[in-house]
């Protein structure tokens, strides 16, 4: 695969198409995602690290070792965005101002 789109689509497991594993685990990182906006909102910080702690270790079973850096940086990324969102909705747009 070429492209952008074919990496990432190799990050996330791509690789295993037809088999049932990628997409059980695509739901589990979805509901991992929610479960981290709850937390962040709710202000539970250690359920926010087991979210991430479990993403990881999904995506190990996933993607292997030899694409885990890759899926992983893009979910911490999309982690990462979802903290400043919620930060945003909550405190306001001027709360990122020093």
């Amino acid at each position: 695969m070429t492209g952008k789109t074919g990496r990432i689509e190799l990050a996330f497991g791509g690789e295993n198409r037809g088999r049932g594993l990628p997409e059980l685990s695509s739901a589990l990182l979805a509901v991992l995602l929610v479960f981290e906006v709850a937390s962040l909102i709710a202000g539970t910080e250690a359920v926010f690290f087991a979210c991430i702690v479990l993403a990881w270790l999904v995506l190990a079973a996933v993607v292997g070792s030899k694409n885990l850096l890759d899926a992983g940086c893009l979910y911490m990324l999309v982690s990462l965005g979802m903290v400043i969102v919620v930060h945003v909705a909550l405190q306001g747009p001027f709360a990122l101002l020093p």
